[in-house]
Formats: structure tokens, sequence, C-alpha cells
């Protein structure tokens, strides 16, 4: 009996192990790869975000103080503010960075390229989750200060003041997204024609850009385009970047399907 309960007490933990399918286990340890060093993709850019919000706040007060109190300012001399966008490019520059280092080791270590492909891209969207929720909360907070005393939107700036919680979440979420995307996918080009490919990739991005301004400008639909942008909701706008990351993050694993690692 007691060789039985033995036995059984043995193989517990293999079969606890054996629970989680090996993709999982592979996919979980490329985001533990990526994970390895939180101070670049983390810590640094809410040290940043602490900064920019910090002297944002300053100016405003000092021009409180100047004006002779918050009453001699225009209502929304403080609404117009884009400084929490600096992330979104920070994330598409992080993922062109992050798999430039990491995909060589990577492959060595025995992930296949799907397997690196899809951990990348989870580590990434968790990410702009995360980024999604403490901006949003900060919003929450703003929102309940009265824009932190003195009327001031950094966390929710133009359109978004009326935006609720969840929504302006996913506003960031979707955003974020499609800037990681597009990033990922520019860097597939990197690992695999080196700098050539990513001069390539945004070489079409500027021409498809211009293209399509040229486009608008010719049809002389600018107007239409200033009606649509002002008459929609942030979350009907954003919602036209979901094709673009699809798009983007499809074309990224065809291209690393066939990438090699260089030395």
């Amino acid at each position: 009996m007691n060789s039985i309960t033995g036995t059984a007490a043995a193989t517990q933990p293999s079969a606890r192990t054996g629970a989680v399918p090996p993709l999982v286990r592979r996919i979980v340890n490329v985001v533990r790869l990526h994970a390895a060093n939180p101070w670049t993709t983390i810590v640094t850019p809410w040290m940043i975000f602490a900064v920019v919000f910090g002297l944002n706040v300053a100016v405003w007060y000092a021009v409180v103080v100047a004006a002779g109190g918050r009453d001699k300012l225009d209502p929304g001399a403080f609404s117009s503010n884009g400084g929490g966008t600096w992330i979104l490019i920070f994330l598409m520059v992080a993922a062109i960075q992050a798999m430039n280092l990491t995909f060589r080791f990577a492959l060595g270590m025995g992930f296949t390229r799907r397997d690196y492909y899809i951990g990348t891209l989870l580590y990434f969207a968790l990410l702009a989750a995360m980024f999604a929720s403490g901006i949003t909360l900060m919003a929450i907070i703003e929102r309940a200060t009265n824009g932190w005393g003195v009327d001031g939107r950094f966390f929710l700036p133009w359109e978004a003041a009326a935006t609720s919680a969840p929504t302006l979440w996913l506003v960031i979420l979707l955003a974020a997204l499609v800037f990681i995307s597009v990033g990922i996918a520019a860097a597939t080009m990197w690992v695999r024609w080196g700098a050539v490919g990513l001069y390539m990739f945004f070489g079409a991005f500027a021409v498809v850009t211009v293209g399509t301004v040229w486009l608008v400008t010719w049809a002389k639909a600018w107007d239409d385009v200033g009606d649509y942008l002002t008459g929609h909701s942030p979350l009907t706008i954003v919602s036209w970047t979901v094709p673009i990351t699809v798009v983007s993050a499809a074309f990224g694993y065809l291209m690393l399907r066939r990438a090699t690692p260089k030395a």
C-alpha cells in the first residue's frame, strides 16, 4: 500500500507538468525571454511618463499663477495635449529592437519560428494592455481631480474627455496594437534582410502614406475626412486600424518563416 501511495505521489508533479500543452509552455518561455530585462519595456516607459507628465503639470501651474488664477484663462486652455501619444511610437520601436536582439538567441535555444513569433506577439499585446490600463487609471484620477486642479488634460485630451473608462481603455489598446504589429512586421524585414529590409519596409510605408494623401487631395475629400473624424467617436475611428493590425501581423509571420539568424 505504501509503495503504491508513494508511486502515485511521485507521479503527480509530472502529471501537473504534462497538463500544460508543450506549445503553451514554449510560448510562455518566449514571453519570459522578452521580459528578462523589464527595464527596457516596462520600467523605463513609466519613468518617462512620470517626467513628461510632471513637466506638463508644472507648466500648467506656472501659467495659472502668471495669469492670476485659473478663471483668468480659457476653459479649454490645457485640453489639447498629446504628451501621452509617444508611447505608441515607443512600442513600435521596442518591437523592432526586441526581435533584433532575441531572434537569433531564441532559435539557438530551440524555439521554432512559430513559437517565437506567437510569444513575441503575446508579450507586446500584454504590454499594450498594461499601458492601456495604466493610462486609463490615470485618466480616471484626472477626471476625479478636475484635471489635477487646473482643468488640465494629459490623459484625457481632445475628444477623450467625454469617453468612458472602458471605451478609453479599448481605444488605447487598439491604437497600441496597430503600432506594435507594424513594428513587428518591420522587425521581421530586419531579421530577414538586415537594414535593407527595414529601409524597404518604411520606404513602402511612406509611398502608401503619400499616395493616400495625394489621392484624398486629388478627390478634394479633405472636408469629408474632417467631417468623419469630428462626427464619430474615437472608438469608431480607431476600429479602422484592426484590419491593418491583422494584415501586418500576418505579413510579419510570412516574413519570419524564411528568416535566417545572422551572425
